[in-house]
């Protein structure tokens, strides 16, 4: 069966993006994984209670799956162009995103991998602040829950890795992804807005 890389992405305030990515193995032809793979992330993007946690800068504009090469690199590709954007009225700073991690059978370091999820709005922290709160918690699981309703039994999704493990896998072999979680600490996605230039206010000495 064919390997596939799936994408999703946007853009924050700005125009700066966001992206995440996921491996597949699949029977289904290309256009077909797609299909799945669009249909699954828009289901997430489209929950109601999830989308009104992201701020309006917060957008997605494609998903796009290509069947990957030995090396797992692109070949030819299928892509979905969206518009969506939340309606939260202020998001976080570009860096701070939420984390979904996949786990497989091994309870190891290569046994996991991570998406990271785009900024959401300051209305899902918790009271004090500092982490989700337990209903904005629940908003992303369920929005998650809803992409996997619609992948799972189409796109066996697997951990990548692209290097030799010590202990573990080779280089450019898959691992299955069995379960996984969200959670209430949010993360830092250093690429996300890397190029932003700040104001900077100058101090007098």
């Amino acid at each position: 069966m064919p390997n596939y890389l799936h994408t999703a992405g946007g853009t924050l305030e700005g125009g700066f993006p966001w992206s995440i990515r996921m491996v597949s193995i699949s029977s289904s032809t290309e256009s077909a994984a797609q299909t799945t793979w669009d249909s699954g992330f828009t289901a997430l993007w489209n929950s109601a209670a999830y989308l009104a946690l992201l701020p309006t800068g917060t957008t997605l504009t494609f998903t796009s799956t290509s069947t990957a090469s030995a090396a797992f690199t692109q070949t030819t590709k299928t892509e979905t162009t969206h518009n969506i954007s939340g309606s939260a009225a202020a998001g976080l700073p570009f860096q701070v995103g939420t984390i979904i991690t996949w786990r497989t059978a091994f309870a190891t370091k290569w046994g996991r991998g991570r998406s990271y999820l785009p900024t959401i709005g300051v209305g899902a922290l918790a009271t004090t602040g500092f982490v989700l709160s337990a209903t904005a918690l629940t908003d992303i699981q369920n929005a998650v829950n809803a992409g996997l309703a619609v992948w799972v039994g189409t796109l066996n999704f697997q951990i990548l890795h692209r290097k030799a493990t010590l202990t573990g896998p080779g280089a450019l072999t898959l691992t299955p992804i069995t379960h996984g979680d969200v959670s209430n600490k949010l993360v830092i996605q250093r690429r996300r807005g890397d190029k932003f230039t700040p104001t900077r206010a100058d101090l007098t000495f």
